[in-house]
């Protein structure tokens, strides 16, 4: 495995269309790796983060990111045979015992999406195994915040 196509977010490089406002409710995040956070999509999508962060709090993620959607520079995407995957989330894991620091790519989908986005599921899950573990996904469905935390260790 290597990582000549590893992606890195860079400090400066961050710049959402619109930054979170407050319209999904308030929380003080303070594990998301940069100072602004991009907007979310959709009420579940801000608690999810707010999950996220609640789990960096205790020590289980590093940090993470609102990932951006078609930001050159500044999103993360897998590749489809029909266009991109920009995956909601994406976690910076605490440092394993063979010192590899994996990566958790979390995608958000209500019930009425969960069926359209079964190529979204393919392509994550396949992209994580062939990272030799160094990689996870998970598609969170309806609030089933246990599924991102079965991927935590």
């Amino acid at each position: 495995m290597t990582d000549q196509y590893a992606f890195e977010f860079h400090a400066q490089a961050y710049a959402p269309v619109r930054d979170y406002d407050g319209r999904f409710g308030h929380f003080d995040f303070r594990k998301h790796f940069y100072g602004r956070i991009g907007d979310f999509d959709s009420k579940e999508e801000f608690e999810c983060a707010c999950q996220l962060d609640i789990w960096a709090q205790k020590g289980n993620i590093e940090f993470w990111v609102r990932n951006l959607v078609r930001r050159e520079g500044s999103s993360f995407f897998l590749q489809k045979a029909n266009g991109r995957f920009y995956p909601d989330f994406l976690c910076q894991l605490p440092r394993l015992e063979d010192g590899s620091k994996p990566i958790l790519c979390v995608e958000y989908k209500g019930a009425n999406a969960w069926l359209n986005a079964e190529d979204d599921r393919a392509i994550g899950n396949l992209w994580a195994d062939l990272s030799g573990k160094r990689c996870r996904f998970v598609m969170v469905k309806d609030k089933q915040w246990d599924s991102i935390e079965a991927k935590l260790n």
